[in-house]
């Protein structure tokens, strides 16, 4: 509740330097029209101008940086919303530009029903649809194709962290809303990815709860499975051991050998007051990515201030590979 506090003062006195605007730019809307993208309303008028954020301001602007992706989590949005933990990704994005990124280099939307932007009763419905994993995947594919870039950078947050790793691994998806096939892998395209607090492992709470409430089931939910080996308590194993039977969404993503990124960082911290149990699943941090090339664990920062309060960490590790 601190942490949440904190950054309410914080994006408020922000507003005295100017955070950033969106929605998309001009210029990359018109593209999005004229590229096959126009139904799937990556501006997000509906959110309002918080819905989305990047584009080139000037059709020849030159893109010098590695263009930055930004996939937020669930009850949150692109951008600042006015809601306590739809803090969107204001504050990273602000932090990149005054490093020298521009718009046309920083990129995020809106993703899910338009009543979950800022609602915090949205993070309990949301699970691996394949509507939510084709946008993301949509819009990794289209920043990748404005910008004619060799490779992007991802960073994501919460849910955020397998929905994109799904969109980029891709394959088919097997769903609550039906079957669908995501692509070819993108992995090659991307150089740096970063996961922030993801429950890639599922969540202990859902333990009980295989089918209610939604996000907490077996199929493209956050199912950590019943028992594991000889364990029977999900939060308080005191040792690792080999887990099965968990969300099929999560354990197919999670042996798909394919990786998200060149470099795969990840971050967490023993306080999460979403995640729990010091963010452990069976002994094991739920927000590891098997294959990663770094780490680091918080032992002060709450679930949206471990995305909120790590600009430079971000920054970091999708500039110079270090977290």
């Amino acid at each position: 509740m601190k942490s949440t506090f904190l950054i309410v003062l914080l994006l408020a006195s922000a507003y005295g330097q100017k955070l950033p605007l969106g929605p998309l730019t001009e210029d990359f809307q018109n593209w999005l029209i004229s590229n096959g993208y126009e139904a799937d309303a990556f501006d997000r008028s509906d959110v309002g101008p918080s819905g989305s954020f990047g584009g080139r301001l000037k059709s020849n602007e030159r893109i010098h940086n590695q263009p930055v992706i930004f996939v937020h989590g669930t009850g949150d949005a692109a951008l600042h919303v006015q809601a306590p933990t739809a803090t969107g990704w204001s504050r990273s994005i602000q932090y990149f530009m005054e490093q020298n990124y521009t718009n046309a280099e920083l990129y995020a939307t809106t993703w899910g029903d338009t009543w979950g932007a800022g609602n915090v009763l949205d993070s309990y419905t949301t699970i691996h649809t394949c509507s939510f994993v084709l946008n993301i995947r949509r819009f990794l594919q289209a920043v990748i194709d404005y910008t004619g870039a060799d490779k992007i950078d991802v960073i994501a947050h919460s849910i955020g962290v397998p929905l994109a790793r799904k969109a980029i691994k891709g394959g088919t998806l097997i769903a609550t809303d039906g079957n669908c096939t995501i692509g070819p892998p993108l992995g090659k395209k991307v150089d740096t990815f970063l996961g922030i607090t993801g429950p890639n492992y599922g969540l202990c709470t859902c333990q009980l709860a295989q089918t209610v409430p939604a996000f907490c089931n077996a199929l493209d939910g956050l199912y950590p499975g019943y028992t594991c080996e000889d364990q029977l308590l999900c939060g308080y194993t005191s040792s690792k051991c080999e887990q099965n039977n968990y969300s099929v969404f999560l354990e197919q993503l999670n042996n798909n050998k394919e990786r998200e990124a060149e470099h795969i960082y990840a971050m967490w911290s023993d306080v999460d007051e979403v995640l729990l149990f010091k963010g452990m699943t069976w002994g094991k941090p739920t927000s590891r990515i098997p294959g990663m090339n770094g780490r680091w664990i918080s032992d002060r920062n709450g679930h949206i201030a471990m995305k909120d309060l790590t600009e430079l960490r971000q920054y970091e590790a999708v500039v110079h590979h270090s977290i």
